[in-house]
């Protein structure tokens, strides 16, 4: 028998071998579903087993050792095991220990596994019918059936709206929501509203109650406008216990008896007047100080800080941590008492610890009771903020407060850009946070003050003692941070802040932090550099900028803790967004970056402010316009490296520090990462092409002329894309404009931006058109020698028409007539046409119709700087194409050919009336402006033509580009690179 054995191993495979034995099989269960042992019968004893729970799906495997014991191979197995696997149904194998997961056995079972399954539990275990161990996900109907929410009356009272006289005949209504009714906007219960939870909670792609019951409430979330989950819980449960859903006590309990399900929706009007200390009054304070060291010290910022706190306070210590005895000495002297034990409930917990350590009964006879958190680096001493609070009226107080968190910021409510004054915050403002699905309003936990209206509530002292332990942090914040702050606020608890002001976001993680130390602010959250989720650039001169700030501050000393606790891959990675320094800089690419690559690549390559990068034309690839005039400022400059992104035109540049690179190239993506300034002349999307990041670069937008027509978000081509250019154009940290006029039209054209966004410099490109000529770049001096070549003794008539969005063009269509008028006329007078089709149009709409006439083809092909066509030309023919405005620079005479005005009117509009701003003769038809040529040739005075010049240019010199540079070097210098999510100069 042995020798069969033996061949059977070596020929058979593994599945054969698994048939012609038996399998290892369950024969014990005890515990329950998040924490039970298992025992296992299994033949196979001369190796080391594992037990492999597999998920069904993903095919994800945990192993946990099997311990050898008399009745059996026994395993644990708990939640936190089967994280990974999250909801998936798991099947139960044994594995040799270090062998691959094919060589599994499949787990049976003796046991009832029936008999163990728990109501409201997420899983549980069963047998399947092959007779083998699973663990499986409860199905919604189990989940909705057992969490006693569904009203089945309310259900049922439904169906008639729907077109049903009843459910069939055995059809339980369970069964009947899961399956049809979720999907049909039935409604499982008076305060369950399916269309609102899952408008509210887009992400949630299983049925909506099943969700709300299995995960939702402990997550916090309403079922339903009228029931807000944590108040009705905190109010009417006890909040330390989790095993209570809000919405099935309300059902069985909560409605009989009348329980309140959400707060007053005007809490500012509960406030009371606040608690005012007496002038001169001697402030008895008392600190609960809640401390945290991964490696079980009292580190030297901290005994600083309580040092600081035992100056104003009597302090008492509690960290969340093993700490020998020798550390916490480290504090005698400066607290009353110091403790260190390892409870997992974060700050709350220390704080709800050392009120039952030192007790009520001592806290209350202090006028103020502060809780403070060692997260925070403490800069300055903490004098002026005592005294300023000191003279404020209030039951209590924090250093500031935050309308937000992280995963709420895209919020529309908390997308406000400028700081709002706090007077405003405790109004109306209060009133309207209530509205919010999320509630995310809060004091900072991490300096709270307390007096003696508060600490004297028997309310606030229960909502302390009922801390308990949440798995995930996010749980901790929304119940003690956000929820302490809205249950005060609701029990008529007046408060203040040290910050005058409610800023955007969560201003201490943000570029926001900087000016709170204008204001005094005392702390410095080491948080901002060891995560810095709001991906701010530049923090690899925190220290600087610090020092800069607040001069007496002991950064060496928040160093030596950083360099000790700080993940320093976490730390690199967030210092270097928008820095020169603090990471290497790695390589060009071997090949061309992704998308997404690139969106990687540039959270994580340094920017330099020194580095231009100006991208090409994206229609003509043509380097020209005010690119090119910013690029002939500043290119013997060698402080600025100038990349010129190329594409599929060779372009020829002079200067110093300059590289000439393919857009598509991995050299050109390497240098785009790292250009602290990029200049664009359409949009983001056409002429960088790669996701670049406007929080870590400085995208400027130059644009390609002053607009007569409605551009951007102003224009009507965009009406139902309002949405996706107000998204592009914020990235914008500057535009630039030619006037006051100009700038009013860039803002509107532009939105969100602000006017302070727009920078009124004159546009560069237009230096080219009064410069003295031998002072032009000698490219320009070649194209203009060219034209004139090309001109010869003629005249030239420029004809610039605009873009339409017709088909064909939209161009005028001549007969032979008209033509034959036009001929003549040009022959006549010794003048010749040049045609310049707009850049964007391709269709040669002019070009094949005046063929045989006086005509040259000034495209910019031939002649790619406008503005030298501008120099040579006598006059210009337009319609409706802005050049007319740039002409005005000139002071040449200029005719309008508004054929098609009103057609053109209602497709794009324009900024002004053509008839107030056009600085000659507006013809609808031909003979109109057939009649008006002669007038070119022999223009008079026009008061109207110097008035109209003065609307668009408050500079007629070539300084435009000097000025534009200035302004360029002060906001990467004053201001750094990348534009931050609230700003709004520039």
């Amino acid at each position: 028998m042995a020798q069969i054995k033996r061949i059977l191993h070596r020929l058979a495979p593994s599945s054969l071998l698994a048939r012609l034995t038996r399998p290892p099989r369950l024969i014990a269960f005890e515990g329950d579903t998040a924490d039970a042992r298992l025992v296992i019968e299994s033949r196979d004893s001369r190796h080391a087993l594992e037990l492999l729970l597999k998920g069904r799906t993903s095919g994800l495997g945990v192993r946990l050792p099997l311990r050898a014991e008399a009745r059996g191979l026994t395993v644990d197995v708990s939640d936190d095991d089967l994280t990974v696997l999250n909801g998936e149904t798991i099947d139960l194998y044994t594995v040799h220990a270090g062998a691959a997961d094919r060589f599994r056995r499949r787990v049976a079972s003796s046991v009832d596994l029936a008999a163990y399954a728990e109501p409201g539990a997420p899983r549980r275990w069963y047998t399947t019918v092959q007779g083998n161990a699973s663990l499986g996900r409860r199905t919604p109907v189990e989940i909705i059936a057992a969490s006693g929410t569904f009203d089945v009356e309310h259900y049922l009272g439904q169906l008639f709206d729907i077109g049903l006289d009843g459910l069939p005949d055995g059809m339980d209504p369970i069964e009947h929501y899961v399956a049809k009714g979720a999907s049909l906007g039935l409604d499982p219960s008076p305060m369950f509203q399916t269309r609102y939870y899952q408008r509210m909670n887009p992400l949630v792609r299983r049925n909506p109650l099943a969700h709300y019951c299995e995960y939702g409430w402990r997550e916090l979330r309403n079922p339903a406008p009228e029931f807000d989950t944590w108040w009705y819980w905190s109010t009417h449960l006890d909040a330390a216990d989790d095993c209570v859903n809000p919405l099935a006590h309300y059902r069985t309990t909560g409605r009989r008896e009348g329980l309140s399900t959400r707060p007053d929706p005007s809490p500012s009007r509960r406030l009371g007047t606040g608690q005012r200390f007496v002038p001169g009054q001697e402030v008895r304070r008392v600190c609960l100080f809640a401390g945290y060291d991964p490696d079980g010290l009292v580190d030297d910022y901290v005994v600083a800080y309580v040092r600081e706190l035992a100056r104003h306070a009597d302090v008492y210590y509690l960290a969340d941590a093993d700490i020998a005895p020798e550390e916490l000495d480290k504090l005698a002297g400066h607290t009353k008492g110091a403790w260190a034990e390892r409870h997992g409930e974060y700050d709350f917990g220390s704080y709800a610890r050392l009120a039952d350590r030192v007790g009520w009964s001592t806290l209350e006879q202090y006028d103020e009771m502060l809780l403070v958190n060692d997260s925070g680096y403490l800069l300055r001493p903490l004098d002026d903020v005592f005294a300023r609070m000191d003279g404020r009226a209030c039951d209590w107080w924090g250093l500031q407060a935050t309308k937000g968190m992280h995963r709420t910021r895209k919020v529309p409510v908390n997308q406000f850009y400028e700081p709002i004054p706090m007077e405003s915050v405790r109004g109306p403002l209060l009133d309207r946070f209530e509205q919010d699905y999320t509630y995310d309003f809060h004091v900072g936990s991490y300096f709270l003050a307390y007096r003696r209206p508060v600490i004297e509530n028997p309310a606030f002292r229960r909502y302390l003692a009922s801390v308990t332990k949440q798995e995930i942090k996010r749980s901790v914040v929304q119940k003690y941070e956000i929820g302490l702050t809205r249950w005060l606020v609701h029990q008529g608890h007046p408060f203040d802040t040290y910050v005058s002001h409610l800023y955007p976001l969560h201003p201490l993680y943000t570029p926001w932090y900087f000016r709170l130390l204008d204001e005094g602010f005392p702390l410095f959250k080491r948080y901002f550099l060891t995560r810095n989720h709001y991906e701010v650039a530049g923090l690899a001169n925190w220290a600087d900028r610090l020092r800069q700030k607040v001069p007496g501050a002991d950064i060496e000393m928040f160093e030596r803790n950083l360099a000790r606790v700080a993940d320093p891959e976490s730390l690199r990675r967030s210092l270097s967004l928008g820095s020169e320094t603090g990471v290497e800089d790695p390589p060009v690419p071997a090949k061309l970056l992704t998308r997404q690559q690139f969106a990687a690549a540039d959270r994580t390559s340094p920017k330099h402010g020194s580095w231009w990068a100006f991208p090409v034309c994206a229609f003509t690839h043509n380097f020209t316009g005010n690119e090119r005039a910013i690029f002939e400022h500043v290119k013997d400059d060698p402080s600025i490296r100038k990349i010129v992104l190329t594409r599929e035109k060779e372009i020829e540049v002079d200067g110093v520090n300059v590289e000439v690179l393919p857009l598509q190239s991995p050299e050109g993506q390497h240098r785009l990462l790292r250009s602290g300034t990029i200049f664009i002349k359409h949009s983001r999307s056409r002429n960088l092409v790669h996701p670049v990041s406007s929080s870590l670069h400085n995208l400027v937008q130059v644009w390609h002329g002053i607009p007569f027509k409605r551009i951007g978000y102003a224009s009507a081509d965009f009406l139902t894309k309002l949405d996706r250019v107000e998204e592009d154009q914020a990235q914008y940290r500057a535009v630039i404009a030619s006037s006051k006029i100009d700038s009013l039209a860039m803002t509107a054209a532009f939105y969100p931006l602000t006017l302070h966004q727009v920078w009124n410099t004159g546009l560069p490109r237009n230096d080219f058109i009064v410069r003295d000529e031998g002072l032009l770049p000698s490219h320009l001096r070649g194209q203009l020698q060219a034209l004139r070549d090309l001109v010869g003794s003629r005249r030239l008539l420029l004809f610039l028409p605009t873009f339409r969005n017709a088909a064909d063009g939209g161009a005028y269509h001549f007969s032979a007539d008209e033509l034959t008028k036009l001929d003549a006329w040009l022959t006549a007078n010794g003048c010749v046409l040049g045609l310049r089709e707009h850049m964007a149009a391709r269709d040669g709409g002019y070009g094949a119709q005046l063929a045989g006439l006086p005509v040259l083809n000034l495209s910019d092909d031939e002649f790619p700087d406008v503005e030298m066509l501008y120099r040579v030309s006598s006059a210009l023919i337009t319609d409706y194409s802005s050049a007319f405005i740039d002409y005005m620079m000139t002071g040449k005479p200029a005719v309008s050919f508004a054929y098609d005005y009103e057609a053109y009117q209602l497709e794009r509009g324009g900024f002004y009336d053509l008839d107030h701003v056009f600085p000659g003769p507006i013809c609808q038809t031909f003979d109109a402006l057939h009649g008006a040529l002669d007038g070119l040739l022999s223009p008079t005075a026009d008061e109207q033509y110097e008035f109209r010049r003065r609307l668009f240019f408050d500079h007629v010199d070539d300084g435009a580009a000097a000025r534009v540079v200035a302004r360029l070097r002060n906001l990467t210098e004053v201001r750094g690179i990348g534009k931050a999510p609230a700003e709004r100069i520039a």
